[in-house]
C-alpha cells in the first residue's frame, strides 16, 4: 500500500479491526519513510451489478455514487463517517443479495430509500424529493402520509 503523502511503498499496518459490518477489515498504517498514519479499508470482492439508467443508458455500479447521495441527505444531521459507510454497506449488500446483475436505477434508488426510512426520517425526506419528482406540494404530503412518515 502506498503513503498518501509521499507515495512509498514502505508502509506497515499497525492495527487491524473488523469492520462494523463483519466483511471487512480496518487497518491503521504507517509510513516509514515520512511517518505519516492512515487508514484503509478492505473488502471483499464481489461480482459486479450493471445499472439501467432511466433514460437507457447502461453503467457500471458504482458504490461512491451512493455513498454520496447519503451524505447529501445526512449533511444537515450529526452522522459520523462510519454510520454513514455502514449505510453504504448496508444498501450494497441488499443490492448483491438480490443475486441480480442488472438492476434499474429505480430499484436502488428503493433500496437507498429503505435504508434512510429506518435511519434517519429528515434524512429519507430530502432523498426521496430528489428520487421522486412531485409535481406538487399535495403530491409529497401524500407520499409522506403513505409511508408513515412523522411530520
Amino acid at each position: 500500500m502506498q503513503c498518501l503523502r509521499c507515495r512509498s511503498d514502505d508502509t506497515r499496518v499497525i492495527d487491524t479491526r473488523m469492520g462494523g459490518d463483519g466483511f471487512s477489515i480496518k487497518r491503521r498504517r504507517v509510513c516509514n519513510r515520512c511517518g505519516f498514519r492512515f487508514s484503509t479499508m478492505e473488502t471483499p470482492v464481489r461480482e459486479e451489478i450493471i445499472v439501467e439508467k432511466r433514460d437507457g443508458r447502461i453503467e457500471e455500479f458504482d458504490r461512491q455514487k451512493i455513498a454520496a447521495s447519503l451524505r447529501a441527505a445526512l449533511k444537515k444531521g450529526d452522522h459520523q463517517r462510519e454510520r454513514v459507510e455502514a449505510l453504504v454497506d448496508s444498501v450494497v449488500t441488499q443490492l448483491l443479495d438480490s443475486g441480480r446483475k442488472r438492476l434499474a436505477s429505480a430499484e436502488i434508488g428503493t433500496v437507498v430509500l429503505d435504508v434512510l426510512k429506518n435511519f434517519d426520517e429528515l434524512a429519507y425526506l430530502r432523498y426521496l424529493t430528489v428520487y421522486q419528482s412531485f409535481a406538487n406540494l399535495e403530491d409529497l404530503k401524500n407520499q409522506i402520509l403513505k409511508n408513515e412518515i412523522k411530520t
